[in-house]
């Protein structure tokens, strides 16, 4: 299924026109990326915001619980100084005050004086002490409530059971008849007042009620997004008071573990902060994910619309430089294919002295030189021999230009243009060295680098997959050497052995020495290697790539290397498949070589 799609795409590719071609490409090539760009985008800036959010949050309910906690404390030190005040004590001891009833009244008095003195509009709104019964204002209501009443009362009975110092609680605990106002817009702190003689028996109880509105307010401040809810939770984690009485009813809350001190965790629709307060109660803010993330969603959004803008400037402008690009290249590949069927036809020149105009005075300095050559070489009158060599040799650089131009327009069509400088870079290069002036004879030096432009291109062509190394002394780098002698042993190298393997990336490595007035040079690869079949065929110029091109150069090369060094120059092939190939190419030092 995958061929079938690559064949019908190749097809496509290579058949349609370039114009088109340009287009599609560019459209896919720029809405691709800019789509995976905004998709990443959202996605980060969905998360800095739900961070922001959450550390907001954070801040927020951590002041609301400090402020809370504060006020819880300062209502208990309130409490301190009434349970430790003697004169209340005292009084509550003392059997004689009930058979004296003007003394009665001035203990009544004093009493109410001090317990209204704690109220304040802050915190306290009222204080209630829970006398005997035997006492004529136990039933006085305003402060003073019969002790019976305590009697019964959940709230009072989880006190005495827990011997706890204070203990806060929700007028559903305070019991009916503790509770008699049946007033829910308070909550209530309870303490027993003890006997200072003997601490475990209790002679009173003090009840301290606070404004349920006050600590509600408190609560707000810690909804710091739009729609959470700030929550009092009880001993058995059962709501006792919300920031929003509309959702006192609506939240379910998770599970929190009795000995849970302060945590954070998330359910699909809500983000849940807790802390226990230093009194029997825990703090719960609730956060809707909705709200949290609705900011993202806008900025998406936004976003979204922008990039689609933005994709459609950056087409057009790129539509718009590929065609200028374009039109020069194919005129180039016209002239090349004419200089294939032998028609030596340079091009007008052009204006513009950017790569691609660089190639193209390249190009009519090649069919100006390649003229010239072959005209003296007719003049001359060579012998058979070495006209057959120099036809082969001149084939190599038309070759290989119209295979690079092909890939310059396959950049082009990809979108490749800040690639499309380098190749070209490297091409003019390639070819300088190339031509070297009409010399069929150039140093190894020359030819070194010759191979190194060879391979970046190559390169850029396969995604940077080929490692190159030069091992060459530095006394061998001005031997004479018959040019493009070592960029088809490469060539081949490249596309019959790295790009034969499954992850298509290898080394090359040229190795040079002197051994005895003999150089000798060794062109390795760790490709795919060859069956000495196919050893034998690479020999005879028969062998052709799977990737593309074939042998001939290599057989060319051996020919020159034999014709230029007589007898005592040799050209050998080791191979192992699986493992790679060795070339090995050994001939006598030169005389100019010799004197460097």
């Amino acid at each position: 299924m995958i061929f079938s799609f690559i064949q019908i795409f190749r097809k496509w590719l290579y058949n349609t026109k370039l114009r088109h071609k340009i287009m599609y490409s560019y459209l896919l090539l720029i809405m691709l990326p800019l789509g995976f760009y905004q998709f990443i985008a959202s996605e980060k800036m969905s998360d800095i915001i739900i961070n922001h959010v959450t550390y907001s949050a954070k801040q927020g309910f951590d002041q609301t619980y400090s402020f809370l906690n504060y006020r819880v404390q300062r209502i208990a030190e309130t409490t301190n100084i009434l349970v430790s005040n003697s004169t209340i004590s005292d009084i509550l001891l003392d059997n004689n005050v009930t058979q004296d009833i003007n003394r009665e009244l001035q203990d009544y008095s004093n009493l109410k004086k001090l317990l209204r003195s704690m109220q304040d509009s802050l915190d306290i709104s009222r204080v209630i002490l829970y006398v005997p019964s035997a006492f004529i204002f136990a039933n006085e209501t305003e402060n003073f409530l019969p002790l019976g009443e305590t009697n019964e009362s959940p709230c009072f009975d989880r006190l005495k059971e827990l011997h706890a110092k204070y203990l806060w609680c929700s007028p559903s605990e305070l019991g009916a008849k503790a509770h008699a106002s049946k007033d829910d817009s308070s909550l209530y702190v309870v303490r027993s007042i003890l006997d200072p003689n003997n601490y475990s028996l209790p002679i009173g109880q003090l009840r301290v009620d606070v404004q349920a509105e006050t600590i509600r307010t408190m609560l707000r401040k810690a909804n710091v997004v739009r729609n959470s809810t700030t929550f009092l939770v009880d001993q058995n984690h059962q709501i006792v008071l919300a920031s929003d009485p509309v959702a006192f009813r609506e939240v379910d809350l998770p599970e929190i573990t009795a000995d849970t001190v302060s945590t954070t965790w998330q359910t699909n629709n809500n983000y849940y902060l807790f802390r226990q307060l230093p009194s029997n109660w825990g703090m719960v803010t609730v956060i809707p994910l909705d709200e949290v993330v609705q900011q993202s969603h806008q900025l998406r959004n936004d976003l979204l619309v922008i990039l689609l803008i933005v994709t459609v400037i950056a087409y057009l402008l790129a539509y718009l430089f590929s065609f200028s690009v374009t039109r020069r290249i194919t005129q180039l590949t016209s002239r090349l294919r004419d200089v294939q069927k032998g028609n030596l036809i340079a091009l007008a020149q052009t204006q513009g002295k950017d790569e691609i105009g660089e190639l193209i005075q390249t190009y009519n300095y090649m069919i100006e030189q390649i003229s010239t050559m072959n005209k003296e070489h007719y003049r001359l009158g060579q012998e058979v021999k070495n006209a057959e060599l120099k036809a082969l040799q001149s084939q190599i650089n038309p070759h290989f230009l119209y295979n690079t131009l092909d890939l310059i327009n396959w950049m082009a069509d990809s979108g490749l243009n800040s690639d499309i400088k380098k190749v070209v870079k490297a091409l003019a290069r390639f070819y300088k060295v190339s031509l070297s002036s009409g010399k069929d004879i150039i140093t190894l030096r020359e030819e070194l680098q010759h191979v190194s432009f060879y391979v970046q291109i190559q390169n850029i062509r396969f995604e940077n997959k080929i490692g190159f190394h030069i091992d060459v002394p530095d006394a061998l780098l001005e031997q004479s050497i018959p040019k493009i002698t070592l960029q088809p042993l490469v060539e081949n190298a490249i596309l019959h052995g790295i790009l034969g393997r499954t992850q298509r990336e290898g080394t090359i490595t040229i190795q040079g020495e002197l051994v005895n007035d003999t150089v000798r040079l060794l062109i390795k690869d760790d490709g795919v290697g060859m069956s000495a079949n196919q050893v034998e065929d690479m020999m005879a110029g028969i062998s052709r790539s799977k990737i593309g091109g074939s042998s001939y150069g290599v057989k060319n090369v051996m020919e020159r290397i034999r014709h230029y060094f007589g007898a005592p120059a040799n050209f050998a092939f080791r191979s192992v498949p699986g493992k790679g190939t060795e070339v090995e190419i050994s001939f006598p030092l030169t005389e100019d070589a010799q004197r460097d």
